[in-house]
């Protein structure tokens, strides 16, 4: 009998070089009727907080925001919990990452991997859910 293979959660890596387990974040999509929708591990994107530092600014510009499962206002991005992201506050988000002017063409491909993978998790999620580990 053949074991069938753990499933991982993909990592976007840009300079991160250290331990494979280490503290960083991580994107899966966001369905606000959980019960009609199964979230598996590779629809998941881990981000190492070395690299999530490109990342940061324009999410945190988006706070303080209304978490839309509890209704409670979230005053700032969390690195430690969960942080619901729904689809309306993408779009400033992705505009701004596309916007970033960089001077080394792999933080170009990064950054374009990224904005691309949130893209493709909007056309069918009600957001994206980034949840720190630190």
């Amino acid at each position: 009998m053949q074991r069938q293979a753990k499933s991982k959660v993909p990592v976007l890596l840009y300079q991160y070089e250290g331990p494979e387990r280490n503290i960083g974040f991580t994107l899966s999509p966001l369905y606000l009727n959980e019960e009609m929708h199964e979230i598996r591990q590779e629809d998941m994107l881990f981000i190492y907080d070395e690299d999530f530092k490109h990342i940061r600014p324009a999410i945190h510009r988006v706070f303080p925001l209304t978490d839309p499962q509890s209704g409670e206002e979230l005053q700032a991005f969390d690195p430690c919990w969960d942080n619901p992201l729904v689809k309306e506050v993408w779009p400033g988000i992705l505009a701004e990452l596309d916007q970033v002017e960089v001077v080394e063409p792999e933080l170009r491909v990064f950054l374009d991997s990224l904005t691309t993978w949130i893209r493709n998790v909007l056309a069918s999620a009600d957001g994206i859910e980034v949840t720190g580990n630190l």
